[in-house]
């Protein structure tokens, strides 16, 4: 792809992105919604951006994106309220995704009247289990929302991401995609693997923040240091092990540990403000772009074959799976409040994981049809298989975050005020 026509897609978005998200701020309406339609006008509808050009910059703007979106999630998060809802948040990342998973699944196969046991419909759950912290964090940010509710669910969205990808992984080798047969192991690594990566990082960081003075040149080192966890979390141990370990969970618990360590030595004080204000900043650029390319990455063709089925799915699982997995894990004790436990359950917006999983689902199904078993192809063609998780998955997570994202407070003002 041309470098000039990249740089011209990104300042066209920066430039009416930014006006478009400032004119939702002044009529109180969140940006992110804004962002996708944004993107379905310039993308699919009017062509202006072209669909492959766009999910060919996704690629890259989701993975840089969400790596800068955990970090400054995490590093504003203060371990002294995590410990009061860590319970809740196993509880969330464990039972309630398994169980919105398995809804998830059965609800896509009976909609596109296929056998309940076929495995396309819990690869779908599956892609769509992890929450969003690129949504969620930027809500929490600009709103009053107890410190508790907010930490939960964004610590939900940022350590849940292992679990659905070691799930989709699990889902794609029974279609026969994917040679990973342990997937306790890859579960392990992935998630214990990448928290001991963090915090390995964070200990470096914090040795040498320690031994000299970085002053404006922290938050650069930061980010630096926040991208280097994640190559070698997702790339270099598993080219040596043959093991991912978590480059997102790297990044998140770097995060946290910088954020709560840093703070304790007061002549580092200026230099943790430096990092909060360069990476909150670099966040709002990086949201734009991902949710705008998002929406323009869509296809006209598959959105009108799959849209209306997509749609059912998607409210299936935003207003069924999640809620009934949320509202049974979370009534396992220590129970919390059930005006929280219902907020928690309407909370739950998909975004950058699940689409950069349905892309590549897409993308390996299309490149090697053949593969896929005779007992699953007999029901749903691996066209149909590849359009329709990319197609429900786009849907799923318009819905999830238009409505949850429009909502967030107004929801808060009812049940939590």
């Amino acid at each position: 792809m041309d470098f000039s026509i990249v740089i011209g897609y990104i300042s066209l978005l920066l430039v009416f992105g930014s006006i478009i998200a400032k004119i939702g701020e002044k009529i109180n309406i969140p940006d992110i919604p804004l962002l996708l339609i944004f993107g379905l006008i310039v993308g699919p509808f009017t062509g202006i951006i072209s669909p492959i050009h766009a999910q060919n910059i996704f690629a890259f703007v989701a993975n840089v994106g969400l790596i800068i979106i955990l970090f400054v999630g995490a590093f504003e998060m203060r371990w002294i309220v995590l410990k009061r809802v860590l319970k809740t948040v196993l509880k969330l990342d464990t039972i309630a995704l398994v169980l919105s998973l398995f809804i998830s699944g059965l609800i896509f196969n009976l909609v596109f009247n296929i056998p309940y046991n076929n495995p396309v419909g819990y690869l779908y759950g599956a892609v769509n289990s992890a929450t969003d912290p690129a949504t969620l964090i930027p809500i929490f940010s600009k709103s009053d929302i107890d410190p508790e509710i907010a930490v939960t669910l964004e610590a939900e969205s940022v350590f849940n991401d292992p679990l659905g990808i070691v799930t989709t992984t699990l889902g794609l080798s029974v279609l026969c995609l994917s040679e990973k047969v342990n997937p306790i192991l890859d579960f392990l690594a992935l998630a214990f693997g990448g928290a001991l990566l963090g915090y390995v990082g964070g200990r470096i960081f914090e040795a040498t923040v320690l031994a000299g003075e970085f002053e404006e040149y922290i938050a650069p080192f930061s980010v630096g240091m926040a991208l280097a966890l994640w190559y070698f979390g997702e790339v270099i141990f598993s080219k040596i092990t043959g093991y991912e370990l978590s480059g997102f969970m790297a990044v998140a618990i770097m995060g946290l540990y910088i954020g709560n360590v840093l703070t304790k030595y007061p002549t580092k004080s200026r230099e943790v403000e430096k990092i909060a204000e360069f990476c909150t900043d670099l966040s709002t650029v990086v949201r734009i772009l991902i949710f705008v390319f998002l929406g323009a990455s869509m296809s006209l063709p598959l959105l009108q074959k799959f849209g209306a089925l997509g749609l059912l799915c998607a409210i299936g699982s935003v207003f069924i799976a999640r809620p009934i997995g949320v509202l049974v894990a979370t009534s396992i004790p220590p129970i919390r409040p059930i005006k929280e436990r219902i907020y928690f359950a309407l909370e739950g917006p998909r975004g950058v994981v699940p689409a950069a999983l349905a892309a590549t689902i897409y993308s390996a199904i299309m490149g090697n049809p053949h593969v896929i078993p005779s007992y699953i192809s007999q029901y749903i063609p691996p066209e149909t298989i590849a359009g329709s998780i990319l197609v429900v998955t786009f849907m799923t997570i318009f819905i999830s975050v238009v409505i949850e994202a429009s909502w967030a407070n107004i929801l808060a003002e009812k049940l939590l005020k």
